[in-house]
């Protein structure tokens, strides 16, 4: 009995511990590499899913920080400034973009290693659900990190490719590393069957920190989205709906509010957690938001010429004096304490996403009417329907998602393929005359891949 008491007052004390997400994620498992972890029950389950994060924490090189949104925005064109080596006019474009390919494959077999193991320990171990959210939280991160080689290395746009994501469903390890790539069609299927699962499974919504089942939500609206069929589309605007709708989260009543509130802003669904040893060397650190945002990289006349004199143009560039210096800010990103976080997803995008997929189903009254929404709220006059004709309201879509959401999550990059011009080709085509083939849409994989994994195959042009 006494013993009965003792793991009752322990799975309390842990429980609390749990719901304050924040020092969770401070922590970091023994091993930073989870299958080096024992998992035998619900707290040693727990820290394991907290190793799944470690790649988030890094700063430079990272994938995650300051190059989630930095690579998208210099790709299409929307700043200045030089981090990375990559060709900014894709003509090229093969030289530092490997480094993103370890980081999410340490995400993906740790996800791994969580799912397998965990599913083997006994349910009397978890209290409640917890081990089917457990589960579903690491499926969510799988996602995740495939989602990212499948935009970035696989031709994503084509759903006859055979140039997909790496898929890996265990842990990579010398006996299974040779591992073919599925095709397109089979990989959105599979990042499709992982957020089936988190929104099934995953927690309510409780932090910007953790998946949870409104977050799978939103990301499947955007999946659906970048798969593109007709049914995908309306599919997309439905769900979109539903995670607007969700009473856990809402849109902020003015677009500078979200940027303010940061963290605590009620429309934030997805970020990085920024712990102490991270702010303290955010300064120092060249890859780091705070000094890429504060300075490094400036909006390009591109997107000043997009953004004119629309009300949510101060908030893409803002010029501060330092060591008497005129220094160009980025003050939707930049963050005096240097405690900057990159905007993974946020509500605001599920209208865009309805733009877009009504605009690309021929609907462009519904299109004009979830374009609307942002618009008003910036403080911005009402488009018009009649006045914007069919051929122009791609241009429109994607302005309006260059006004609303560029410079946070590269989704102005892939917004750029989606839309098709008045030529019928992806608008990037026009927007950077350099680029003349679908092969510059996506970086190399990275050689040292190709030399351990002898099933993998380059990319078409590299």
């Amino acid at each position: 009995m006494k013993n009965k008491l003792l793991y009752i007052i322990s799975l309390g004390i842990m429980l609390f511990a749990i719901s304050c997400k924040k020092d969770i994620l401070n922590k970091i498992p023994p091993h930073s590499l989870v299958e080096d972890n024992a998992i035998v029950d619900q707290p040693s389950a727990e820290a394991a899913l907290i190793g799944i994060f470690v790649p988030l924490k890094s700063l430079n090189p990272s994938p995650f920080g300051a190059n989630y949104i930095s690579d998208g925005s210099q790709m299409v064109g929307f700043t200045t400034g030089y981090f990375r080596s990559f060709d900014h006019e894709l003509e090229v474009n093969g030289y530092t973009t490997g480094d993103a390919w370890p980081e999410c494959s340490q995400i993906i077999n740790s996800a791994n290693a969580v799912i397998a193991k965990v599913a083997n320990v006994d349910d009397g171990k978890f209290a409640g659900n917890r081990k089917k959210e457990i589960i579903a939280e690491a499926k969510f991160m799988r996602f995740f990190a495939q989602y990212y080689i499948l935009k970035h290395y696989g031709q994503f746009w084509d759903l006859n490719s055979q140039f997909g994501a790496l898929m890996r469903r265990e842990p990579a390890r010398v006996s299974n590393n040779n591992y073919a790539r599925s095709t397109v069609a089979e990989s959105y299927d599979l990042l499709l069957e992982d957020l089936d699962d988190a929104i099934a499974n995953a927690p309510e919504f409780n932090s910007v920190y953790m998946p949870s089942k409104l977050l799978a939500k939103a990301y499947k609206a955007e999946v659906l989205l970048m798969r593109g069929a007709d049914a995908d589309l309306q599919n997309a605007t439905t769900i979109a709906d539903e995670v607007l709708n969700d009473p856990n989260r809402s849109m902020e009543s003015a677009y500078g509010d979200i940027f303010t509130k940061g963290y605590s802003s009620s429309e934030l669904l997805f970020t990085r957690f920024m712990d102490d040893q991270m702010l303290s060397g955010v300064f120092s650190n060249v890859g780091s938001i705070v000094r890429m945002f504060g300075g490094i990289f400036q909006p390009s006349p591109l997107l000043i010429n997009i953004l004119d004199d629309d009300t949510r143009a101060p908030f893409y560039a803002r010029t501060d004096i330092v060591n008497n210096v005129p220094t160009i800010r980025v003050p939707k990103l930049y963050k005096p304490n240097g405690n900057c976080l990159p905007y993974y997803m946020r509500t605001s995008e599920m209208l865009l996403i309805k733009a877009e997929a009504y605009a690309r189903l021929n609907k462009k009254d519904n299109a004009i009417t979830a374009l609307n929404v942002l618009r008003v709220r910036a403080g911005e006059s009402p488009l018009i329907s009649a006045d914007i004709s069919d051929d122009d309201l791609s241009t429109v879509v994607f302005s309006e998602i260059t006004k609303e959401l560029a410079l946070e999550n590269g989704y102005e990059w892939f917004a750029s393929i989606r839309l098709k011009g008045k030529d019928g080709r992806p608008m990037i085509f026009t927007i950077k005359p350099g680029v003349t083939s679908a092969n510059q849409f996506i970086w190399p994989i990275p050689q040292k891949e190709i030399e351990l994994n002898t099933l993998m195959v380059q990319n078409s042009g590299y």
